[in-house]
């Protein structure tokens, strides 16, 4: 029988794409980080894609790991939604392939609460790192949305 192995990182890791020092985006974001999670606000009208690198194995005990969840965390408050998600993997070095889109699988529509959401993945060997992208609509001045957490679980293969 093989092991299954549930990794996480905090929120405190996600990193936003658009910013005004790296993309000369000024959509006002504002990020506070402390203990596990990440406060984040932007102006009304604006949206953005959050990103957590998720702790990805590939062998584990001389054995292939194969990926099969992705699970996310947090609070997202009436006047911001959550509406995609995607899980890629970077197979070859340069190309993260998606291997998941919320779009394809099952559509979402994250606001207003506490969600713990839970991704399935194709079950397949994991070949390199995985990153999780979630974006997120703020829709009016009053938005905010708070990450805890991102993970994914993998289970060793009974056969190399």
């Amino acid at each position: 029988m093989s092991d299954s192995y549930f990794l996480w990182t905090h929120g405190v890791n996600v990193i936003p794409e658009y910013t005004k020092e790296y993309t000369g985006t000024d959509n006002g974001l504002y990020m506070r980080r402390a203990g596990f999670y990440a406060i984040i606000r932007q102006n009304g009208g604006t949206e953005n894609w959050f990103h957590f690198p998720i702790p990805t194995p590939t062998w584990l005990d001389d054995n292939k790991v194969e990926h099969y969840h992705a699970f996310l965390r947090g609070y997202v408050y009436p006047t911001a939604a959550i509406d995609l998600v995607h899980v890629r993997e970077s197979r070859d070095g340069y190309e993260a392939h998606k291997i998941y889109d919320s779009d394809e699988k099952d559509p979402i529509y994250l606001n207003d609460g506490q969600f713990e959401v839970d991704f399935n993945l194709e079950d397949r060997s994991c070949t390199g790192p995985l990153v999780m992208c979630v974006h997120v609509k703020f829709i009016d001045e009053a938005n905010q949305v708070m990450f805890t957490g991102a993970g994914g679980s993998f289970e060793e293969q009974s056969w190399s």
